[in-house]
């Protein structure tokens, strides 16, 4: 669900690799993780907000929200850590009787993400100095209207929208300036923030699967946003 878990996967396994972090680290989803309610020696990690696109499995409504909630669970084991990960969902407004779905994501917003996740494990678990700079915000690269429907968000109902407001100044947004600006607006942040590290680029071998991975996903994402465009429901 939620946009492919497999896309999250084989992102998340890539940036691993790509931040040279040195265990094998795994990434699952628990549709019942509870937000500030890690288990002793858990770490928690959410992202301030995402844009997500939804679909009603009922009356096929689409609509999307720039403020789709992630909640992030990390443990670090000898040699080896795992990461569940949920993603609340939202409900259609036009149906009585509407179910919770679950939202699909850009892969630009993936990797963002995921990046955020990946310096987060490495500040928790292997001691690396971070800054918020070295976060990426999420950019939200379409057209949203309106305020925040909250009688249809999952995590309204649950108070996870207020409590995120609360989040610690380091995984705040601030104001960019000069070269964050630059970075956080161009179409491969990563790539920049990995430059600006001095990490090695990946090898050819990677850069094609990445290169032939990527294509693919953007390729169904933009005739997804052309048909929503052409039906006047991307707001």
């Amino acid at each position: 669900s939620s946009g492919t878990m497999s896309m999250w996967q084989n992102i998340f396994a890539v940036k691993i690799e790509e931040m040279h972090v040195t265990d094998p680290w795994t990434l699952l989803e628990d549709d019942a993780l509870q937000v500030q309610a890690c288990k002793p020696g858990w770490k928690e990690f959410m992202p301030r907000r995402a844009l997500g696109r939804f679909q009603c499995s009922q009356c096929f409504y689409n609509w999307s929200s720039a403020k789709v909630h992630i909640v992030f669970h990390m443990y670090h084991g000898p040699g080896w850590g795992t990461v569940w990960m949920r993603i609340f969902r939202q409900k259609c407004r036009r149906c009585p009787n509407s179910r919770l779905e679950d939202p699909q994501f850009s892969p630009d917003t993936v990797e963002t993400i995921l990046h955020n996740l990946v310096i987060k494990i490495l500040q928790y678990f292997y001691k690396k100095p971070v800054q918020p700079s070295d976060l990426l915000e999420v950019v939200v690269d379409g057209p949203v209207t309106g305020p925040h429907d909250r009688a249809h968000c999952e995590a309204c109902e649950l108070g996870i929208c207020n409590r995120s407001q609360r989040a610690p100044a380091l995984d705040a947004w601030k104001p960019l300036m000069g070269e964050d600006k630059a970075r956080m607006h161009s179409s491969k942040p990563w790539l920049a923030w990995r430059r600006k590290r001095g990490l090695k680029e990946a090898t050819g071998t990677q850069r094609a699967q990445q290169a032939v991975f990527a294509c693919c996903l953007q390729l169904c994402w933009q005739m997804k946003e052309k048909v929503l465009l052409k039906e006047g429901q991307l707001t």
